[in-house]
């Protein structure tokens, strides 16, 4: 049967009935590919504006590129053709794949298949580390691709020679069911919301779903019941103002700016800022919100309601999972969690969705794993002699390095690693998966027990020669190449050239399964990485993180040293990024010396001004890791007249915050901290207000200060 016959025959049936949302791979030269796309998307579409074109268009139109794909989250067209020879983004992918309605097709256009995985990608240079992109062998994530599209049945596959697939018929139950509708999950999550109304007051509620099932609708529909038989005052936030406009639309209401109205739409700093009321509080993209601006939040309004979403094309939806609800299991007893699984956008058992969950590993990533390994006084140590990518203990643990060749040819453990990687890090995506298996910089090391990968650390090279050419630009800010994140970093802190060209290895992420959490794995698994560093000529281990009380004990119990902290909250982990560093040579030793000095003089500094709403613990531990300070005759004579003295303790602050610093840079472990520094730390090096140190630890008033002060002082 002619090609073109067959072509026509299948999008002829495909425009006639009903089908599920299905992918679409034209393989070919790209004038070719580009023409046969924009003649099917004229046979399946009744118009041009049902079409969304991403990359190079045969009308030179201006492209809409991969990498603007925010900018078309809520939108929906019945045909998506996505351009790969303009190159290729896995979070666009997911992205866009979104967008598109049910009964329609997602066309990919590409090289033919056997010369695909060498094809130089346009977007490869933003993709990979400076100085890394000249590296030429195939695409191990689009060989892994290309095998799945093949694998698919209810993939359709195009090529100037050829067709294959077919149309993927909806079950009968499904047609009958309307889309864009409520299931029967809706109508309970919008009872539930009715409820909530008078129910028990801080009592959080909370939605969590993958795209496509009616979140935003839910809330738009119980809004306007609430509003119209209640006469609800109702305030809804979210990252963006057009991440609630389906919530409006569902309610029936224009946002408005005016609070009188009865929705209105809040930023979320704003609502912390200023006096907002409102009988119900709704948050929607919760994951994408700070944690800390939720928990003010939740203090602020005692009906709230969250929203979020799973499987996020960023990954933030993880982090809600992992890090916001444990803490409403310990401060809001009570709390609920709805779940809504059948789409209302598109027909259940969707094969688009389930074909990119598949590619992405998304399809079953709710085994435990943390990324914040507790303290360690780990005796389990690797042997490295024999086979070094086999090492193995007493216990069976072995550890490995996870090549990407093994990594492409053993799919259970790119699963096992991937997903342990998605669980345990709120910020894994889909583009980390591609870099996974084709980024020359990164390396994977494993903790295996049998056939289960139980830990798993992602390394990324740093520095060396290929930065020597752009190392002045660097420590003079004048120049920043892709990657290289903390050489680049420490150089222009430091203004040492030094940074960056030293090969240097840091240590992106690393996670271990929940049921094997206490057994020292991380720490032996840093152990084996460090080994391996040495054989391999590095000189520094690095890594940067949001720094918290138990991620800074594991990482200084495991020898390395804080180097640098930053001054802003990460928007995502609400925390503050660290930088540690452990050498592995003299030298480095030397240069890490110089820039721990800084680091003290700089964290005594900014204190009081950058970090002065810092955690009192997480800044007290670091304030341990400071070079040490000799204290003078005439400070301890001054500390001494405090205590005997009825003297307000301000009138002493100087000698007394010299006092304590010296005291704590004498701390060896953190376990030796007393508990009296954190009321110190907070007044003497902080500067916190009076009104904030009676909140944090919670004292009747200004007199019980002053006495717990003094009491602190005589304790240390």
């Amino acid at each position: 049967m002619d090609l073109h016959f067959k072509i026509e025959e299948w999008a002829k049936q495909r425009k006639s009935a009903i089908f599920h949302r299905q992918l679409a791979v034209i393989s070919g030269p790209k004038e070719w590919a580009e023409n046969q796309a924009q003649s099917l998307a004229s046979m399946i579409t009744l118009s041009d504006k049902e079409t969304l074109w991403v990359g190079d268009k045969p009308d030179k139109e201006p492209p809409v590129s991969p990498k603007a794909y925010r900018q078309y989250l809520g939108t929906e067209y019945a045909t998506v053709i996505f351009n790969c020879f303009s190159g290729i983004s896995a979070n666009a992918l997911m992205a866009f794949s979104g967008t598109i309605q049910a009964n329609g097709l997602m066309i990919i256009l590409c090289p033919e298949f056997n010369r695909w995985p060498l094809f130089t990608d346009p977007l490869s240079n933003s993709r990979y580390s400076y100085g890394f992109t000249q590296v030429l062998e195939p695409s191990r994530f689009i060989k892994r691709l290309i095998s799945m599209i093949e694998e698919d049945d209810d993939t359709v596959i195009i090529t100037p020679t050829s067709f294959s697939g077919c149309n993927k018929e909806v079950s009968t139950a499904e047609i009958n069911r309307k889309l864009n509708s409520t299931t029967p999950e809706q109508e309970h999550l919008i009872s539930s919301i009715l409820r909530f109304r008078t129910g028990h007051r801080k009592r959080p509620l909370v939605i969590t779903a993958d795209r496509g099932r009616g979140k935003s609708s839910a809330l738009g529909l119980a809004a306007r019941t609430l509003i119209s038989k209640h006469a609800s005052h109702i305030i809804i936030t979210a990252p963006n103002k057009r991440n609630v406009e389906q919530v409006f639309a569902f309610a029936n209401i224009e946002q408005n700016a005016n609070n009188q109205h009865p929705l209105v739409f809040v930023a979320p700093d704003a609502l912390i800022e200023d006096d907002y009321q409102a009988d119900l509080l709704f948050i929607d993209e919760a994951a994408a919100i700070p944690s800390s601006i939720l928990k003010a939040l939740l203090n602020k309004y005692s009906r709230v309601v969250l929203s979020s979403t799973v499987h996020g094309y960023e990954g933030a939806g993880r982090g809600f999972e992992l890090r916001f609800k444990p803490y409403l299991e310990n401060e809001y007893k009570g709390w609920k969690n709805l779940m809504l699984k059948t789409p209302i956008r598109w027909y259940k058992d969707d094969c688009l969705e389930h074909f990119w969950f598949r590619v992405f590993i998304m399809e079953d990533s709710t085994s435990g794993a943390c990324s914040d390994p507790l303290i360690e006084c780990s005796n389990l140590t690797p042997e490295m002699s024999g086979n070094k990518s086999l090492a193995k203990h007493s216990v069976d643990y072995a550890f490995i390095e996870a090549t990407k060749d093994l990594l492409a040819s053993a799919p259970h453990i790119l699963k096992q690693v991937f997903s342990l990687l998605i669980n345990a890090h709120y910020q894994t995506s889909p583009d980390d998966l591609l870099r996974l298996l084709d980024a020359f910089e990164q390396r994977i090391f494993a903790c295996t027990l049998g056939d289960e990968v139980i830990g798993v650390a992602l390394i990324c090279s740093e520095g060396g020669s290929a930065l020597s050419e752009v190392s002045q630009g660097i420590i003079n800010g004048s120049r920043r190449v892709n990657g290289h994140l903390v050489a680049q970093n420490l150089a222009l802190h430091c203004a040492d050239d030094a940074f960056v060209k030293i090969e240097q290895w840091r240590i992106v992420r690393i996670a271990v399964s929940n049921a094997y959490r206490r057994k020292h794995l991380a720490s032996a698994l840093l152990t084996y990485i460090e080994a391996s560093a040495k054989e391999l000529g590095i000189t520094l281990l690095t890594s940067s993180f949001g720094a918290t009380p138990t991620l800074l004990n594991f990482w200084t119990h495991n020898q390395y040293l804080p180097l640098k902290l930053g001054f802003k909250r990460d928007a995502s982990s609400d925390e503050v990024s660290l930088i540690v560093g452990k050498p592995l040579t003299d030298l480095t030793a030397t240069l890490l010396k110089t820039a721990q000095i800084q680091f003290s003089e700089e964290l005594v500094y900014h204190a009081a001004r950058y970090h002065q709403s810092m955690d009192t613990r997480l800044l007290t531990h670091l304030l341990t890791h400071c070079q040490p300070k000799e204290l003078g005759s005439h400070t301890n004579q001054r500390v001494q007249q405090y205590l005997i003295s009825n003297t307000p303790y301000m009138s002493f602050s100087q000698a007394l915050a010299t006092y304590v610093l010296h005291k704590l840079t004498c701390i060896e472990c953190p376990s030796q901290i007393p508990q009296e520094s954190y009321i110190l730390v907070a007044s003497l090096i902080q500067f916190k207000t009076t009104k904030a140190l009676v909140n944090e630890f919670k004292l009747s008033g200004k007199k019980e200060l002053s006495t717990n002060i003094k009491n602190a002082v005589a304790k240390m």
